[in-house]
């Protein structure tokens, strides 16, 4: 899958790639930053956010690219562009980046049951059951959750009946 990014296209290949690098070489992540302006991310990731609410997934994936290209191990856009492949119903690649956004902060029981979804979308049944008792057992670390704990335990319920 190829992605136009502002004045270049980018394959999501190249993107597990910067981020690969990202983690690994912390150096380079900052080096990146020092090149855009927080308000610039500011704003496009605001546009992308508006943008995934009206459901228009061409821009918001375009702009959720654009944002984990030059800062790779922000959260909320990894999280941003994984739920826009999400979307796209492009589970398997959902799942890699909702697993960097987990590598980097495992407590969020909210990405691990949309980690859940997708490998039920992908009809890997043992994964998502493994994935939903997860997120219930997450759900009750700071910060709790408590929405995601009846979301995951009413899908729980579900597959295994």
């Amino acid at each position: 899958m190829t992605m136009t990014n502002i004045n270049q296209e980018v394959t999501l290949e190249q993107l597990i790639a910067i981020i690969e690098q990202a983690l690994t070489q912390p150096q380079t992540q900052q080096q990146t930053k020092q090149n855009i302006s927080s308000e610039i991310l500011n704003a496009t990731y605001q546009q992308a956010v508006d943008a995934y609410q009206q459901l228009l997934l061409s821009p918001t994936l375009t702009a959720f690219t654009y944002l984990v290209m030059y800062q790779p191990c922000e959260r909320k856009y990894l999280i941003g562009f994984a739920s826009t492949l999400h979307a796209l119903e492009q589970y398997r690649y959902a799942l890699v980046f909702y697993g960097y956004a987990s590598l980097l902060d495992a407590r969020d029981a909210g990405v691990i049951f949309r980690i859940a979804q997708c490998y039920l979308a992908i009809e890997q049944t043992s994964e998502a059951i493994d994935a939903l008792q997860t997120s219930i057992e997450q759900s009750f670390i700071a910060p709790i959750q408590p929405d995601i704990r009846r979301l995951a335990q009413t899908l729980l319920d579900e597959v295994i009946q």
